[in-house]
């Protein structure tokens, strides 16, 4: 079943980006999210930009920069991204 999504992301997608976690689950739920599919998804929408930003960027800068390099870049960024 490679059709399943969750919201529009394709459930392989999501699997992959919270095994790529190297921070603990807890600092995510800290944050007020699941997992970290959702403080992506979290990260997306309180930027202002799409979901294929937040994923090139953390495939660029890498897990361990969930909260720091990544929270800064998308700071930096134009509205709307890039």
């Amino acid at each position: 079943m490679s059709d399943l999504a969750v919201r529009g992301v394709p459930l392989g997608l999501v699997e992959r980006l919270n095994r790529a976690r190297t921070i603990p689950l807890e600092r995510y739920q800290v944050d007020g999210a699941i997992d970290r599919f959702g403080y992506l998804e979290n990260l997306a929408a309180d930027h202002g930009v799409t979901f294929e930003t937040i994923l090139t960027l953390v495939d660029v800068l890498g897990p361990e920069e969930d909260f720091d390099g990544l929270v800064t870049t998308l700071e930096d960024l134009p509205a709307g991204g890039f």
